[in-house]
């Protein structure tokens, strides 16, 4: 299913992308109405997708927990940029 749509930019708040709903209808739509969606600029293309538990915390705020967690999580989210900037 292809569609255009139109970008609308917010001073204060961001920006807006309008998904038609031909789109949305699409049994390959992934998103329910309410989901939190990750949102990606690779290659000049917008990428969503569902985000993983630790890329929805502010790991600056967290810096005892991000320590706590195993060492592959902390890989994940170091890779990210995700880490605190100044480690506990």
């Amino acid at each position: 299913m292809i569609a255009t749509s139109q970008i609308k930019y917010f001073k204060k708040s961001g920006a807006r992308l309008y998904i038609p709903q031909k789109i949305i209808e699409d049994p390959a739509f992934p998103f329910e109405d309410e989901a939190i969606v990750k949102i990606e600029i690779k290659d000049k293309q917008i990428i969503l997708s569902s985000p993983e538990w630790w890329e929805l915390l502010d790991w600056n705020e967290m810096k005892a927990a991000y320590n706590a967690l195993p060492k592959e999580t902390q890989q994940k989210i170091r890779e990210k940029n995700l880490a605190p900037k100044i480690m506990a």
